[in-house]
């Protein structure tokens, strides 16, 4: 009888952590994916985004999602969620039109982690909503430092008293080629 318990626990046990497997590889499958892409969808379905179909999901100390490029780790693309700073802010717009919130991230944020002299360049801030009506501002800021560039887009938004910040990039060797890409991650972006 013992072993028929323990073998039911077992078998238990193997379902479940198949479910959970199952689930957790939904969560990341190629439905309704552009071709080239697979769609990711956050585990609590926070959000969704879709990546490059070589990427792979790389756990993060600091909480954030990250997939990135197997053979070069600075192709990535990262979803950071944070509280919003206050209760009554309901969307993006709170804090400002899409070239007022990308000048602030570059100053409040960007500039402090810079490396002394660095420029730093905002470009192409825009809005677009959701089919929810959710408004998601997105920018590039370039950052050249020491001879080198590196191209960043963020994609921001506000939703349910959370920030939610997509960070993508490349450095400026490979921008002209990888740009559609990154711009495709960013525009499949949705709060849930």
């Amino acid at each position: 009888m013992i072993f028929a318990t323990g073998g039911r626990r077992l078998v238990s046990s193997g379902i479940a952590a198949l479910l959970v497997l199952g689930l957790f590889a939904c969560s990341r499958s190629g439905i309704n994916a552009p071709p080239g892409f697979q769609r990711f969808q956050e585990p609590n379905s926070a959000f969704t985004l879709v990546y490059p179909d070589t990427w792979t999901f790389q756990n993060d100390p600091g909480g954030a999602v990250r997939l990135s490029d197997p053979a070069d780790a600075t192709y990535q693309v990262s979803v950071v969620v944070s509280p919003a700073p206050r209760k009554d802010i309901k969307d993006i717009t709170a804090f400002g039109s899409p070239k007022a919130v990308a000048e602030r991230f570059a100053t409040q944020v960007l500039k402090k982690k810079a490396p002394p002299g660095a420029k730093i360049e905002i470009a192409n801030p825009q809005e677009r909503k959701d089919s929810k009506g959710i408004p998601y501002y997105s920018f590039e800021v370039v950052l050249a430092s020491g001879g080198k560039a590196i191209h960043y887009v963020y994609c921001v938004s506000v939703n349910g008293g959370k920030v939610y910040t997509l960070a993508t990039g490349s450095n400026a060797i490979a921008w002209l080629d990888r740009r559609e890409k990154l711009y495709q991650i960013v525009n499949s972006f949705t709060i849930n």
